[in-house]
């Protein structure tokens, strides 16, 4: 999200049960909230869990996509609002009853609830639309080899890897030929409090990929998620991840090459080195910078854009020193006569910030690199 917010200038975030407790729990809700107040940034609120839900049919097992909301708790009992259930998450993250009430009252200020499941986002609402994908069986059999690639060792599916849909609306059922109880054992050798893996738990990526597909169509933007959905949405519609602002292997590209050798924003947040607060700090700093990745023409690369910008020239920085400190004590001292007296004493980043010009390196090495090597500078 951190770095979505410093290469995009406007960014809207789509929340839901288990994202937004998430949120709270790493960045606190204070936090969470300044970050919204931002005019640059907006969000949405799905209070709905998408998952599949698996029921014993005979000998069998089917499955379903489902969307789900959480109505209450053995600890808080009936939560028939959405101001309770989402003063609950807060309660649940230790803020007492009336904090939790004051900001949840700020929350909504800010963010509206939608559903999933109704006509919102899509006619017939997310879990009708992953329907469609199970249609598909090239799609469903390519999907679910990357999603065993991911999720279980990059050695499986085996060379007959089969997996296929039978649909039996509004369930399905699944035919495939891992062993699940195989998998389950290696899995729990290596570390005992690993959940098992199903059958569900594979094509629940499937809705995932469609839910988060939807909302870029709803939204008519360039989207941030895993590298899972990414490459399963890729494998439904290729087009949509081209480039429509940026392209998520540019912004990689461009932090290897102007910030080698250093972590990325989001390794130092998750390690813990900065705080998500340190990181609102620099991105209050970035506004032209974002402006400047905006504005790079779609058919160039950003890389290219970069080093273009930053070894370009203005005219008057190729001046003489001496000539150009007249210059601009002349043109500031008809301004402001005692500022010009005293320009004798301007220094090369005074002169760069007067006439120099700005370029996207500024932004790089004194802002974000700094940020980034944190832990370097304090030795």
């Amino acid at each position: 999200m951190a770095e979505a917010l410093l290469f995009y200038q406007n960014v809207h975030i789509v929340l839901e049960y288990p994202s937004l407790g998430g949120l709270i729990s790493q960045i606190g809700m204070p936090t969470l909230l300044s970050l919204l107040s931002r005019p640059n940034v907006s969000a949405v609120y799905c209070e709905e869990i998408l998952g599949t839900h698996t029921e014993d049919v005979g000998a069998m097992k089917s499955y379903s996509f489902v969307g789900a909301t959480l109505t209450g708790s053995q600890d808080a009992g009936k939560l028939h609002s959405r101001q309770k259930r989402l003063e609950h998450v807060l309660h649940r993250h230790g803020y007492e009853k009336r904090q939790a009430r004051r900001l949840v009252e700020r929350f909504r200020q800010h963010v509206p609830i939608r559903k999933l499941t109704d006509n919102h986002f899509v006619n017939g609402g997310v879990v009708n639309a992953a329907w469609e994908d199970l249609f598909d069986p090239n799609f469903i059999h390519e999907s679910m080899r990357r999603v065993v690639s991911h999720m279980i060792e990059p050695e499986l599916p085996p060379a007959g890897f089969r997996f296929s849909i039978h649909p039996n609306a509004p369930a399905f059922y699944i035919d495939t030929n891992l062993d699940f109880e195989a998998i389950n054992a290696k899995r729990k050798s290596h570390d005992p409090t690993l959940n098992d893996v199903t059958p569900g738990h594979l094509i629940n990526n499937v809705l995932m990929a469609r839910a988060d597909t939807v909302l870029a169509a709803h939204y008519g933007g360039e989207f941030y998620t895993s590298d899972l959905t990414s490459e399963i949405v890729r494998l439904r519609h290729r087009e949509l991840l081209r480039r429509i602002g940026l392209e998520q292997q540019e912004l990689r590209e461009l932090t290897e090459i102007v910030i080698q050798d250093s972590p990325t924003i989001r390794e130092v947040i998750n390690s813990g080195e900065r705080t998500f607060d340190e990181f609102l700090s620099l991105l209050d700093k970035s506004q032209r910078f974002r402006e400047w990745v905006q504005g790079v023409n779609p058919d160039e690369k950003l890389v290219q854009a970069y080093l273009r910008d930053v070894t370009a020239e203005d005219w008057i920085s190729k001046l003489p020193s001496k000539t150009l400190r007249y210059f601009v004590g002349a043109v500031v001292g008809l301004v402001a006569p005692v500022a010009g007296l005293a320009l004798s004493a301007a220094d090369s980043l005074f002169l760069e910030k007067m006439l120099g010009g700005w370029r996207p390196s500024h932004f790089v090495q004194r802002q974000l690199k700094p940020f980034v090597n944190k832990a370097e500078d304090e030795f």
